[in-house]
């Protein structure tokens, strides 16, 4: 099971999604082709047990769907970053969440204290923004007032990093709980 906020999870995510979907229309099929094998008839229990088997695989494909367009940071990039963040912070890679108006996704959040910096490698200015909104606005909600900046460059970002290395790497456990909680 991939770990949510851990480099490659959107990649074993998409892979884990799309197994579990194959493994459920496989089992609905077959549920449904013992019962008219048995039966000759549709009318039967196995029939009523393979329609049900469409509620989970539907949920599975929404989720899949909801990651389809984000990949995972590429490796090497995530290596430089977490080498600039060795115990200084907290570095979290793949990150998909939503609020109640969106889905958005950032490649990478470090934390420390109550500094957040972002990467957003593909994404537009508008959802740059509307990440900062978020976050700022929630922790503001939450009794914690945050500072954060995202970034379309990880050399942008590492050199932002490098900046904050003599602040004060403790994180609220807010701070914490809330990126855990948003995580999809």
């Amino acid at each position: 099971m991939p770990v949510k906020g851990t480099n490659g999870y959107i990649k074993k995510r998409k892979i884990m999604l799309l197994l579990l979907l194959i493994g459920i229309i496989a089992l609905s099929l077959g549920l449904f082709l013992c019962g008219y094998l048995t039966t000759g008839t549709k009318k039967n229990l196995l029939t009523v047990l393979s329609i049900l088997g469409v509620l989970p695989a539907a949920k599975c494909l929404v989720n899949l769907v909801l990651f389809l367009p984000y990949k995972s940071l590429d490796e090497t990039v995530y290596k430089d970053l977490e080498s600039t963040t060795a115990e200084t912070g907290i570095l979290y890679s793949d990150l998909v969440f939503t609020s109640t108006k969106h889905v958005m996704h950032l490649d990478s959040l470090y934390i420390t204290g109550t500094e957040l910096v972002g990467l957003s490698l593909n994404g537009k200015v508008k959802s740059e923004t509307e990440i900062t909104e978020y976050f700022t606005e929630t922790m503001k909600k939450r009794g914690t007032t945050v500072h954060m900046h995202v970034f379309r460059n990880a050399a942008e970002m590492k050199s932002r990093i490098e900046a904050l290395a003599d602040k004060p790497a403790d994180v609220p456990e807010e701070l914490k709980e809330f990126v855990s909680m948003i995580l999809v």
